[in-house]
């Protein structure tokens, strides 16, 4: 395991680490929190397997006599902007003990982390993440960090009460890699950040077959999530009058949310009813009625699956975007305006 002492106080006993692995303290502490704000909050169960995601983490930890109080956890990465491959750095998620909160610990850290990012990141290079739009703290770091770019990220969800199966979709084969790959870079031809190649996960990633043809492609990664509350009419019946009714209450459990996230979608012109058909699947692989679809609010791809095709009930019940906060390093102003103008890409590979 690598550790860096970024800083310590001689005389407080605080100090501020960089490790690759977390230690078994930091794992309990993020499993422990609850996430969100305003709008849904929910805990993580099997915090470590989302951990073991990342590609190149750093957790970046604020200690006091021994005792690890906040963390940070960031993944290091590529991003495409223009014709300009950038490093990266991910903010995916950060924890304070909850007897140590508003007592300023998280604003301290994120100054060390911003130094230690701008000094290793390369030039041209980005720091970003992804903020819920009512989550209070989230927005109060991002604001400290400071962002050049912000891109509005609908949270679309797609939904079947019952998925049916398909017997044209299955896993994506070895020879299909790359047809796949290149009509992903054909969809999103004018998104910037994108990272395909790194991306793409064969066990995850699902297809739709007309004989030797893939017709749409769906990368679809399994989110579980411990809701605690919920926010609206829809919320409460969930929460508070769902568990109660027979038969109804083993199709929605909120206590484990199964939710699919949907990315890398792909589709030949004209065969949207393919996605689709393709999407219901991933949701029956997974034993699942919700999935979950992330792309910025201007991607022609979010309008074409906007307007074809039927998106589910909870979709109209249910809404919500986040905030694709993005800081640039060394970046000329032709590369800044391409990300600026966008459409950004969310990267399947990103850690939610």
């Amino acid at each position: 395991m690598t550790r860096d002492i970024l800083w310590q106080d001689p005389t407080g006993g605080r100090m501020v680490t960089r490790v690759d692995r977390p230690s078994q303290a930091v794992v309990d502490l993020l499993g422990q929190t609850v996430w969100g704000s305003r709008a849904t909050r929910y805990r993580i169960p099997g915090i470590a397997a989302k951990l073991a995601r990342l590609r190149d983490p750093s957790f970046f930890v604020l200690s006091e006599n021994g005792e690890e109080l906040c963390v940070f956890v960031l993944d290091k990465c590529v991003k495409r902007v223009g014709v300009h491959s950038c490093g990266a750095y991910h903010f995916v998620m950060a924890s304070t003990k909850p007897e140590r909160q508003n007592q300023g610990l998280a604003g301290e850290l994120i100054e060390h982390v911003r130094r230690y990012c701008r000094e290793t990141v390369g030039a041209p290079g980005i720091g970003f993440a992804y903020v819920e739009e009512t989550t209070e703290f989230s927005l109060r770091l991002s604001d400290q960090i400071g962002h050049s770019v912000e891109a509005d990220i609908p949270l679309t969800l797609f939904t079947r009460v019952f998925p049916r199966p398909d017997p044209a979709v299955g896993l994506i084969r070895p020879n299909e890699k790359c047809q796949v790959l290149a009509a992903l870079e054909r969809s999103y031809a004018n998104h910037q950040l994108s990272d395909f190649e790194a991306a793409l996960r064969p066990d995850e990633c699902f297809v739709l077959r007309n004989g030797d043809t893939v017709l749409a492609a769906a990368q679809a990664e399994m989110l579980r999530w411990s809701v605690v509350s919920m926010p609206g009419a829809t919320g409460a019946f969930l929460l508070n009058v769902l568990p109660r009714l027979p038969g109804l209450n083993r199709m929605l459990d909120l206590r484990d949310l199964k939710i699919v996230r949907l990315g890398n979608l792909t589709l030949q012109d004209g065969h949207e009813t393919a996605l689709f058909r393709l999407l219901e699947a991933c949701l029956n692989h997974y034993q699942s009625r919700i999935g979950l679809i992330l792309l910025d609010g201007r991607s022609p791809m979010l309008r074409r699956i906007r307007d074809h095709g039927r998106l589910g009930w909870l979709s109209h019940a249910l809404s919500g975007s986040a905030k694709m906060r993005i800081d640039v390093v060394g970046m000329d102003d032709v590369a800044v305006t391409q990300l600026r103008d966008g459409p950004v890409l969310v990267s399947a590979a990103d850690v939610f």
